[in-house]
């Protein structure tokens, strides 16, 4: 007989976004493994959610998804579109994040999911992180085996605004308290559990999983990764959400306007291309570098369409502001599609951090900080010529979601075994 899962998370398809595939594709290939699902997850009506119908399609006919309604945009009343002050301002009110209300919320559901039904296993998905407020509920009212998928940093996500000390050190708070506490646990970040380990007291990185982000080969079938357009353009893409901080597109463009001061005929055939959200006017900032003309937005594309997009690319490129030191501690989901499509990647990183280390052992691309502009301009000079072009793309194989989706199982069926043994 199947094991049931009882999934809680904020996103989930239609919602679009590198988050939302973690979870598909674990649904996806754990039904596989013997396990079914039934998804709590908010029906918010949003314009600033980006929507990908195609997911739809990734979900296996035996999950059921229960929606929680909720409004966002009203419970912050911060206007519909987000800029880093309606971020920052969301961030003063709520701690740890908006959704709190929706845990609340979606309390009510659970309760009565777990009353009439029987699951073998609760696992919540965070962010959102006040979703991890329920998992002490859930344990002490049903006794049940609770897994936290931390898919992203909490306090060390370099993406997330504290707009004053004391909010910082109260998400602090809550964090250790939520974690040294958890029985079982999934990092997509192997630094964030060292980190962990060395700071909260209580916490067991034994039961403790490191499973990243990843890519689906079934993504890629009838796609030649590997191969260029050759056409007179170098591209460079960018893939996923441009914020108005931390991955802002400043040092390329800085870098770009350099090469492109001493050599305009070379630095006028490179293009960047950008295919998802930008919280900034991309457009007005290429201007400002006098690069107007080698800029091209696609907007957010369905997945499918987006590998397509970024397999025309020369190169790929990712961005983390060095200034914070949290930005050693992620990476960005898209990133291993990047290591999938084998196209060389400009990592404008910290030097030493959890990015720099998959680009380094996957050899896959080069890594340099986002102020050394003199650097990222020779780079970008030398492989716009077909020089320093051979990368191996090793070890990426680990990085399929089928294969990490049998260590979520292994982990859920440890899980399940432990708490039998307890009882």
């Amino acid at each position: 007989m199947d094991r049931r899962c009882l999934l809680i998370t904020y996103y989930f398809p239609p919602t679009g976004g590198g988050g939302v595939q973690r979870l598909t594709k674990l649904i996806k290939y754990a039904s596989r493994e013997g396990w079914q699902f039934t998804v709590v997850a908010a029906d918010e009506a949003s314009n600033l959610i980006v929507r990908d119908e195609s997911l739809l399609k990734e979900i296996p006919s035996s999950t059921r998804v229960v929606r929680v309604p909720f409004n966002a945009l009203q419970a912050q009343k911060v206007g519909a579109r987000s800029t880093y002050f309606k971020r920052w301002l969301s961030a003063f009110l709520f701690l740890p994040d908006s959704r709190k209300k929706w845990a609340q919320r979606a309390w009510q559901t659970i309760q009565r999911l777990l009353q009439k039904e029987t699951f073998d296993l609760v696992l919540v998905s965070i962010p959102p992180y006040s979703l991890s407020f329920l998992i002490p509920k859930i344990e002490n009212a049903f006794h049940i085996p609770t897994v936290l998928d931390l898919r992203d940093p909490w306090t060390l996500n370099p993406y997330k605004i504290h707009p004053t000390p004391l909010h910082r050190w109260l998400d602090w708070k809550m964090e250790k308290k939520i974690v040294g506490r958890v029985k079982a646990g999934i990092s997509a970040y192997a630094r964030v559990a060292q980190y962990y380990a060395a700071n909260i007291a209580g916490f067991n990185q034994d039961n403790w999983a490191i499973i990243p982000n990843g890519y689906d080969e079934a993504d890629f079938n009838g796609i030649k990764t590997g191969t260029v357009v050759k056409d007179g353009w170098f591209r460079i893409g960018f893939s996923g959400t441009i914020y108005s901080h931390l991955n802002h597109p400043t040092p390329l463009f800085r870098a770009l306007a350099a090469l492109k001061a001493r050599k305009p005929e070379s630095a006028e055939k490179i293009r960047f291309v950008h295919v998802g959200k930008s919280h900034i006017d991309l457009k007005k900032l290429a201007s400002r570098f006098g690069l107007e003309t080698q800029v091209e937005t696609t907007g957010y594309l369905p997945h499918r369409q987006a590998l397509e997009k970024l397999n025309q690319m020369d190169s790929l490129c990712f961005i983390l502001d060095d200034s914070d030191a949290r930005s050693r501690f992620t990476i960005g989901g898209k990133v291993y599609e990047y290591l999938r499509l084998k196209k060389p990647i400009l990592a404008l990183v910290p030097e030493e951090g959890e990015a720099a280390d998959l680009i380094n052992k996957t050899n896959s691309g080069v890594v340099i900080g986002p102020k050394k502009k003199e650097q990222i301009a020779a780079v970008l000079f030398n492989w716009l010529n077909g020089r320093q072009f051979e990368f191996a793309f090793q070890n990426i194989e680990p990085f399929r979601r089928d294969y990490q989706a049998r260590q979520f199982v292994q982990l859920f069926e440890r899980a399940v075994k432990n708490t039998t043994a307890v009882k």
